[in-house]
């Protein structure tokens, strides 16, 4: 069993390239409901998992998305991500009723197929679907909290 680095706000910010204080920001405002629990006079610690987290709040507000929505999705994604860890890539599908959910990108249905089923579970039409190779994200992330453990001298 191998057991998962952890890594402060700060080293985790740098890995995903977010400004720490904005992070912060949007922690607090609630527009970002899933970083690690912590309380007053301690560190928050992120494990890979958070990380990917991070890196898809900053990818989806980088496409535009304003940090509340940016959010709400990186959650979902990373959640569905870490239920699915074998998974190469996870699928946010939108449908024309519901709002955008994540499934593992091998359960949904190629577009060929979309005129023909209703998507589980709500039964519904999928209107699109965007794909995050998670797979990928997961080795970068590894990589770049490796370099961060190698890293000596840097204060926090």
């Amino acid at each position: 069993m191998t057991i998962a680095p952890k890594l402060t706000t700060q080293r985790a910010c740098r890995i995903a390239r977010l400004n720490r204080d904005r992070f912060n920001e949007f922690v607090a405002s609630g527009a970002y409901p899933c970083a690690p629990e912590t309380v007053p006079g301690r560190a928050r610690l992120f494990d890979p998992d958070d990380i990917l987290a991070l890196c898809l709040f900053r990818d989806l507000s980088d496409d535009g998305f304003d940090a509340r929505t940016a959010g709400r999705l990186a959650c979902e994604i990373a959640a569905c991500a870490k239920a699915n860890p074998e998974e190469p890539a996870i699928a946010l599908v939108y449908t024309y009723f519901s709002t955008p959910r994540a499934y593992p990108a091998s359960t949904v249905p190629p577009p060929s197929e979309w005129d023909g089923a209703l998507f589980a579970p709500e039964k519904t039409d999928i209107r699109k679907v965007l794909t995050y190779r998670v797979s990928k994200l997961r080795q970068m992330i590894a990589h770049d909290i490796e370099v961060e453990r190698n890293t000596i001298g840097e204060t926090e």
